[in-house]
């Protein structure tokens, strides 16, 4: 995977997270001054409206690392992080389809089932992708490694 492809996951992952989380707090935790009021707080529709409109990058970041990170690394049978990944790949679909069915819900029974798997989902998304960035692969430490050794006179000369 690229700095690129990696740039536009977790920045991705960060304004859907943001935007969730920001909107959840506003629709859920807010108690409204006017109890006429539409919505809770008057940043949810805003919030609301960044979380739908920035899921959609997530979702192509999701394809693009599937195609050149997870697929690869599952066909060829490597073991680092192996867990955590599927783990992302088992979230990432009914977080997904939640995501759309809670827009798509006419019925407010079917609406409260899919927003209680969006949320569930999504929380647990959270939690797997910190455990599948933070954890170290034993190439990655033997790469560090490597790059904290100190410098070999012969490479360290500035060449004229």
């Amino acid at each position: 995977m690229t700095r690129g492809e990696a740039w536009l996951f977790h920045v991705s992952n960060a304004l859907v997270a943001a935007t969730g989380v920001g909107y959840a707090l506003a629709a859920y935790a807010a108690v409204p001054e006017d109890p006429y009021a539409l919505v809770n707080h008057p940043l949810q529709p805003t919030l609301q409206h960044a979380h739908v409109a920035v899921a959609p990058v997530l979702v192509f970041a999701l394809g693009v690392i599937w195609a050149r990170h997870a697929q690869p690394r599952v066909s060829s049978g490597a073991r680092s992080r192996r867990t955590s990944g599927l783990a992302l790949l088992a979230l990432a679909i009914p977080m997904t389809l939640s995501g759309y069915a809670i827009q798509l819900a006419v019925e407010p029974q079917w609406r409260s089932t899919w927003v209680a798997v969006h949320l569930a989902t999504s929380g647990l998304w959270g939690v797997a992708t910190l455990a599948h960035v933070l954890r170290r692969s034993p190439a990655r430490t033997k790469v560090s490694a490597a790059s904290e050794a100190p410098e070999r006179p012969e490479f360290s000369r500035a060449r004229a």
